[in-house]
């Protein structure tokens, strides 16, 4: 129930209510005395009496929240438009190629990266870095509800379930067998693998495995349907925790090619290409081969409409150099696919330097010495011009080919010698090589790198929806970069780096057994026969994230006495069900409570 109002709220409430006090100046008996009595018979809560004015007052406060919404929006376009216009005017004018020495403006790096943690994490928290609990908590949620819209029945997964089907994933990435049904056969039995999870289950978490809901799809025929619907929530997040991490002095953009061969309307082929089917996806990286934004490549679509004018691959750049700082002198490298004369001022106007391989028609009419007068002379000749009025530089040098390499903040000298194989005299020669040359070859194979490391231990589980194998491949740069993160922060810190194998294990361990409680093995045994005298077996270490997660760490007592795993002093007839390990649990030691206290 409401309050009562006072007679001054009343007033106040009837100020200028004309129609009110007529009513009252026509009966005779009433008057401030008797008010009480008229009060009693309004309801208790005013909002009765005004159920009008109310909703007016909640549709200004959405209207006003809306208008201020479009106000942020027409500020931000004006400032597009703004900066367009300014870089428009900067440009207009066109190119003056003159054959004059370059000036190298000042390419000092004035970024820095992030003070790295006071001490370096485990694997597993690296990796929850880029696939976070609102990933699991999707995927688990949407994949409940896919196996509903299927089948008509709940298959009730949840995310622990759902860490664990994504570390088996991994898993198998690393142990490769012909099928990955082989993991529970008898005779190819991996019992990590298959002690955690049944293989009926598993087929069936992998029939529903889905991130997004079918029913909110726009169809094909309408204008804002999206190609990538279906995996929207998860690149969204996975680019969003990409861009949290700081990026290196040196970037580059490239292209990956996500392997498939099944049925999709973005599916590509590229002969050049080392997986020659494929999904494209565009890709910025530094230059130690860790991502930091993306772009799939799906055709018409694939970027919001924008005002920079380059087209598609000028855009890419343009979209995917967000996330780096402007004005502090990042480098970001290209090849001939993105890079264009345009571009380059694009990108100098905008505060960011870069260079890159460019083809001789995006040059700008920029007139050089042609193909048969350099390779007329000695192997390592180049030609350049300077744009005098936007302080852009193009070499041409002939090496076993003649490249194109434009700039706009590295030219060609100084010259270096590099070695090079020369058939004819059957051994290495020295070859003169432009300054420019150089330092696009320094740091322009970070995608490769990245694609190399990727390509170790891929989770290559053939899967007929494109999409999947798309959040999969995603899954893998995921590793990667955690992996790289790391690397990055023992170098900080002077610490050793594990190997990229042992990092992708504990993460996978971690993912099985992290806050989970060890479910018992199903079946019966395979022989009533009293078991043989086995040899001594090593029982490997758990991880630090399964050691401390206080979850399902059970005391259990064994008839075999072995030595404590903590203390080593005593033996001990008492086993941690999780870890596997003979611990102390006697009135003198409690080695079980503190092996698992930090």
């Amino acid at each position: 129930m409401g309050k009562k109002l006072s007679d001054e709220e009343v007033a106040e409430l009837l100020q200028g209510d004309i129609s009110d006090i007529e009513e009252l100046d026509e009966g005779d008996d009433i008057n401030i005395d008797n008010l009480n009595e008229i009060l009693n018979q309004f309801p208790d809560n005013i909002e009765e009496l005004f159920p009008m004015q109310n909703n007016l007052l909640e549709e200004d406060e959405v209207n006003f929240e809306n208008n201020l919404i479009m106000l942020n929006q027409r500020d931000i376009e004006a400032e597009i438009e703004e900066e367009n216009r300014l870089f428009d005017e900067q440009v207009r004018i066109g190119p003056n190629w003159e054959k004059v020495p370059y000036q190298n403006p000042d390419s000092t790096w004035k970024g820095n990266l992030p003070d790295p943690p006071t001490h370096i994490l485990s694997p597993y928290k690296y990796f929850k870095q880029y696939f976070d609990d609102d990933i699991i908590q999707n995927l688990c949620e949407q994949t409940n509800i896919y196996s509903v819209q299927k089948s008509g029945k709940c298959i009730a997964t949840s995310t622990a379930e759902i860490e664990q089907f994504i570390g088996i994933q991994m898993y198998m990435g690393i142990v490769k067998m012909p099928s990955y049904r082989m993991f529970w056969n008898n005779q190819t039995r991996f019992p990590t693998v298959s002690d955690v999870m049944a293989r009926n289950r598993f087929d069936n978490i992998r029939s529903y495995f889905h991130v997004n809901d079918n029913t909110q799809m726009l169809p094909r025929e309408h204008s804002q349907h999206d190609k990538l619907f279906k995996i929207r929530p998860f690149l969204n997040a996975i680019r969003n925790n990409m861009k949290k991490v700081h990026v290196n002095e040196f970037i580059a953009v490239d292209e990956i090619i996500i392997p498939f061969k099944g049925r999709s309307t973005i599916k590509q082929y590229n002969k050049n290409k080392p997986h020659k089917w494929g999904i494209k996806m565009f890709a910025l990286a530094s230059s130690n081969g860790l991502v930091h934004d993306f772009e799939i490549y799906v055709g018409k679509g694939t970027l919001p409409p924008s005002n920079h004018g380059l087209g598609i691959s000028g855009d890419v750049v343009m979209r995917l150099i967000e996330c780096v700082p402007k004005h502090e002198n990042y480098k970001v490298s290209m090849d001939n696919w993105f890079n264009s004369y345009n571009l380059q001022c694009k990108l100098k106007f905008v505060g960011v330097q870069s260079i890159g391989t460019v083809r001789s028609n995006r040059i700008a009419g920029c007139v050089l010495e042609n193909d048969k007068q350099l390779k007329s002379g000695e192997r390592g000749k180049f030609d350049s011009r300077v744009d005098t009025n936007n302080n852009i530089v193009v070499t041409k040098w002939h090496d076993n080919k003649v490249v194109h390499v434009i700039s706009n903040y590295k030219g060609p000298l100084p010259v270096e010698n590099v070695k090079r194989w020369s058939v004819a005299e059957k051994k290495k020669v020295d070859v003169p090589r432009p300054a420019s040359i150089g330092e696009y070859n320094s740091y322009m194979g970070g995608i490769d790198l990245h694609d190399m490391l990727v390509e170790l231990y891929r989770v290559n589980i053939r899967v007929r929806r494109y999409y999947l194998r798309i959040v999969y491949h995603l899954l893998d740069m995921c590793v990667v970069n955690s992996w790289l993160l790391y690397r990055r922060h023992c170098k900080q810190l002077n610490e050793k780096t594990m190997s990229l194998l042992k990092f992708k294990l504990e993460i996978s361990h971690a993912l099985l057994q992290c806050g989970k409680v060890q479910t018992p093995k199903r079946g019966r045994p395979l022989s009533n026969t009293p078991p043989s005298k086995k040899r001594r077996t090593f029982t490997p270490r758990p991880t630090n994230d399964v050691r401390y997660d206080q979850t399902g760490h059970w005391p259990i007592r064994v008839i075999e006495k072995q030595r404590c795993k903590n203390c080593i002093k005593c033996y001990s007839t008492t086993k941690c069900d999780k870890c596997k390990l003979h611990l102390c649990y006697n009135l003198k030691n409690n080695c079980f409570l503190n092996y698992h206290k930090k």
